[in-house]
Order: C-alpha cells, then sequence, then structure tokens
C-alpha cells in the first residue's frame, strides 16, 4: 500500500477524507494527518508517505512553504494540493514547486480518484526503476545494453559493450516503450508482455532490452521513414494490445555508430515525456506536432478585443456549433505555445470551461438544469493520455450545450444576435467578432443586420444600452456606475451617447424622473 499524508487545518475535511475516499481500493492507505505544516513535517519524517494531500492555505506553516521544505530535503514524495475557488492565482504558485496537481474544495470524490490512479503508475514505475538499480544485477544483455545507453564518461566501458553485442559498423537507432495505466498487482502482465516482445524479436537483427520505466528495441538498421514506424508499431501493437494493454512509443533517430546509440535513447526518452502532445496509434518521432500556434503575420496581428474565449462564448450562446471545434482547437494551441505541459493545458484548459460555463448559466436561466444534469468532463479530461482527445471531449460538451440553447441553422443569426446583444449589452460586443462567429465577411453581416432591424448594428446596441441605463438611473444608481455597468468604460462617453439618444445629460434625466 501507498502511504498517504493529510494535511488541512479544518478537523472535518481532514476526517472525511480519511473516510470517504476508498483509498483502499485504489492501493493507498492513510498512515496519518496533520492540521499545519509544522506537524506535517514531523509525521512526513515518522512515516515517510510516497504522497501528501495538503490545503493550501494554513495557519502557522501553509501549503506552499510545507512543499517549498519539502523540496528542499529532497523528500521522496509526491504532493497534491487542495485550494478554494478564491485562491486559484495562489495555488498557480504552487506549479513551480512541481506538485502532481491539485484539486478545489469541495473535493470531487472522482477527480481526486483519478489523480490517485495515475499517480499510483507514477510510483509504480518509480519503486521498479529504484529496485532495478539496487539490485545490481548480473552482467547481461541488459547491463551491457544500459552501458552503451546510459554511459558513465568511459568509453573503454562502451567500447566492451559494443564489441560484446556485436554492434561494431552498425548505425543503429533506439525505440522506447512506455506502457500505460498499469494497475496494482499487473506485475505479472508487464512481464508477459516483456518475455513475448524479446521472444517476437530475438531472431531478427533487433536488441530487446528493459530499463524502468521503459522496454525497448535497439535496431540495428535504423527506421527510413514514417511507413517503417507504423509497420514497427503495427508489430508491437499486435504484442502489447493481446494483453489487453496500451503503450506510448517513441523513437530516438539514427545515430551513425554505437557510441552515439545514447543520444538517441535520451530522444527518444524525451519524447516520451511529451507524448500528451502527440498523435495516436503511431511511433513519436522528432517530426513536429499538431499543436503549433499557426505563425501571424504583423499586418494580421488578431484585435485584442476578439478573444478567442470571448468567441467561444459567442459561439455557444448563438448556437454556432460549426465555429466551437476550431475555437477549441485556438484556445489549445494557446495554451501549448505557453507551456508543453500536460498539467498546466488541462488545468487551463478546464478552467476555461468553467468559467465559460458560469457567464453562461448568468444570464441563461434555462440551460441550468441542463449543465447539472451533464457534468463538466473534468475527469474525462484528466483522464485522457492524449490531447487530441481532450479537444474532442470538450468540443463535445461545447457543442451539446450550443445544442441545448438553440436549433436550428444558418438564417437565423440576426435573430440571434439581437437576443444577445438583450444578454449582453455590458460587454465590448463588436460586429468583427461576431462575424467570426458566424463565418461571415463583417461587412456583409453589417448590412444583414441593417437590412432586417433596420439600424447599424452600434447603434442598436448603443440604444439597447441606454434603455438599460435608464433603468438604472430611475433605481438612483450614480452615472459613472451606471456608464460601467451598461458597457461604457469613459463616463465622458456615456454621457454624450445618452444626450444624443435621449436629448439630455444623464444627470438631468434622473432629475425629471
Amino acid at each position: 500500500m501507498i502511504k498517504v499524508l493529510i494535511v488541512d487545518d479544518e478537523p472535518k475535511l481532514r476526517e472525511g477524507m480519511r473516510t470517504l475516499i476508498p483509498w483502499e481500493e485504489q492501493g493507498y492507505t492513510v498512515v496519518a494527518t496533520a492540521a499545519n505544516g509544522f506537524e506535517a513535517l514531523e509525521k512526513f519524517h515518522t512515516f515517510k508517505p510516497k504522497l501528501i494531500v495538503a490545503d493550501i492555505r494554513m495557519p502557522g506553516m501553509d501549503g506552499l512553504e510545507l512543499i517549498n521544505e519539502l523540496r528542499k530535503e529532497n523528500a521522496d514524495c509526491h504532493v497534491l494540493i487542495l485550494s478554494g475557488h478564491a485562491d486559484f492565482e495562489y495555488a498557480k504558485r504552487a506549479i513551480s514547486y512541481h506538485i502532481d496537481g491539485y484539486l478545489l474544495k469541495p473535493v470531487d470524490e472522482d477527480e481526486l480518484v483519478s489523480y490517485l490512479q495515475n499517480l499510483r503508475e507514477t510510483i509504480s514505475r518509480e519503486e521498479l526503476l529504484n529496485q532495478f538499480q539496487a539490485d545490481g544485477a548480473a552482467r547481461s544483455s541488459d547491463n551491457l545494453l544500459r552501458q552503451l545507453l546510459q554511459p558513465q564518461d568511459d568509453s573503454a566501458d562502451t567500447a566492451e559493450a559494443t564489441a560484446e553485442l556485436g554492434l561494431e559498423g552498425h548505425s543503429c537507432e533506439v525505440v522506447l516503450l512506455e506502457l500505460k495505466h498499469l494497475q496494482k498487482g499487473e506485475d505479472a502482465r508487464e512481464e508477459q508482455v516483456r518475455k513475448q516482445l524479446e521472444q517476437y524479436w530475438q531472431q531478427e537483427d533487433v536488441l530487446f532490452f528493459s530499463l524502468p520505466p521503459y522496454m525497448g528495441l535497439l535496431l540495428k538498421a535504423p527506421l527510413r521513414d514514417e511507413a517503417d514506424r507504423t509497420a514497427l508499431w503495427g508489430k508491437l501493437n499486435e504484442v502489447i494490445a493481446g494483453q489487453g494493454m496500451d503503450f506510448y512509443s517513441a523513437a530516438g533517430g539514427a545515430a551513425a555508430g554505437p557510441e552515439e546509440a545514447s543520444r538517441s535513447f535520451t530522444a527518444a526518452s524525451h519524447l516520451l515525456d511529451g507524448a500528451f502532445l502527440g498523435r495516436k496509434g503511431t511511433i513519436l518521432s522528432g517530426t513536429a506536432d499538431d499543436w503549433a500556434e499557426p505563425q501571424i503575420e504583423p499586418e494580421e496581428e488578431l484585435d485584442p478585443e476578439r478573444d478567442v474565449e470571448v468567441q467561444l462564448l459567442l459561439a455557444i450562446e448563438t448556437g454556432n456549433n460549426e465555429a466551437i471545434a476550431p475555437l477549441v482547437g485556438q484556445i489549445i494551441r494557446k495554451l501549448v505555445a505557453v507551456k508543453r505541459e500536460e498539467t498546466y493545458i488541462k488545468d487551463n484548459l478546464i478552467r476555461i470551461v468553467s468559467s465559460t460555463i458560469a457567464r453562461l448559466e448568468a444570464v441563461n436561466s434555462d440551460i441550468r438544469p441542463f449543465i447539472a444534469a451533464h457534468a463538466s468532463p473534468v475527469s474525462e479530461v484528466y483522464s485522457s493520455d492524449y490531447l487530441s482527445d481532450v479537444e474532442t471531449v470538450v468540443s463535445d460538451y461545447m457543442e451539446q450545450i450550443a445544442k441545448q440553447m438553440h436549433s436550428g441553422g444558418r438564417g437565423n443569426e440576426i435573430k440571434r444576435i439581437t437576443d444577445l446583444i438583450q444578454r449582453r449589452y455590458n460587454e465590448n460586443l463588436k460586429l468583427g467578432s461576431l462575424a467570426e462567429v458566424f463565418n461571415y465577411n463583417s461587412a456583409y453581416l453589417g448590412k444583414m443586420f441593417k437590412n432586417q432591424v433596420g439600424e447599424h448594428f452600434n447603434t442598436y446596441l448603443d440604444k439597447v444600452r441606454i434603455e438599460k441605463a435608464k433603468q438604472f438611473l430611475n433605481q438612483g444608481m450614480k452615472v459613472y456606475e451606471v456608464a460601467e455597468k451598461v458597457g461604457y468604460m469613459n463616463s465622458d462617453y456615456f454621457n454624450a451617447k445618452f444626450r444624443k439618444y435621449v436629448g439630455v445629460s444623464p444627470t438631468a434625466f434622473r432629475k425629471e424622473q
């Protein structure tokens, strides 16, 4: 069992997490709880837990300070942090401390269990690697390959390994495999896969090795192209899928000779680190992935007011399903451009989904029962192995909501725009942003709007805002408060608009009532 320490200053939360989460079923056992960071450090030294679940805000020593102390000690443990909604920005600071994830309070059991399952795999691999390094196994093919793939600056050992493995004069390439989602007690299945792979290539010009957390192949003839990679992936999948298991694989590129095999090994391991961004059903290579954000020429730079998150909100609210998947793709590429790290991308994508849903619910009360009955795709996102699957999950969820809010296709765009203005008059609505959402030329959409509504888009928006402003002025609100509330950030500009449509200033209008 993996030892767990729970740290929170709320006794009810500590006890609730200790008793309500099925720790034993997931291969964990809670060995202690603590009320603050100081107590946690003491109990960590006593019980040596592999996992700490800690609140981020606590008296005395808080969660960040606790993590900092653990890292200073090079503590051999993993950390999940807990935070309230108001602590989101604070919680992001913890990412720099190399935490394994964070959960919002109140803790969602399914989300925590998903974290526990992923961590169990990670901890299992670490233990296997530690065991492998501690065993000091007898000299064998695996050991010779380790000398070759992980040299210790000893050219004599490398030359000896090259000769004994029969690799002299050969170019070569390393292909690494990493089994996914190994469950507790599945060591036998992993060993079976290892034996079958070793047997499969016993007669070929390939050296199989096991170097936890990887298994791998040293190819005496490097892969030439995508066709070779596809063929090799098919062979690997035939063996591994036959055991009901899935895997990542990566090729490190050709090495001119065995003495450069370690570079191929390192390149393959780096590719596996970024497998989340790779393509499914293939051996990863050094080719560009699908997540590069398109380069924008200086004269084509996007208007900052046309933020892609706002466009996604407008697409959902106006029921434009065709625009949703491309917009989700743009959001993901922007996140990848900032940080090519799985947890960062997933955390921020869920934040964007949650923020979008909250903004929809705020002005569309009819959608709330549907949202309540269709949970946010948090669990699916965090359990997905590939970013392409995450993109599909999020797009499908947003499209479901858009379909629920609207029916009908093209032809009712203007009605949807006027409805949108009535709900979101206080936001910085732009005809250009709406044109992009509906895939229209901005000028053409403006003409459509004028023909059907009888007024230009900006005029209609201004009139809606002024009518709302009258209501707020009648409620006794101050002029600058009303200006901001209806979407005018500049009070003088609001005064001018109000006088234009009403004939008097906002102050005079309020006195007349």
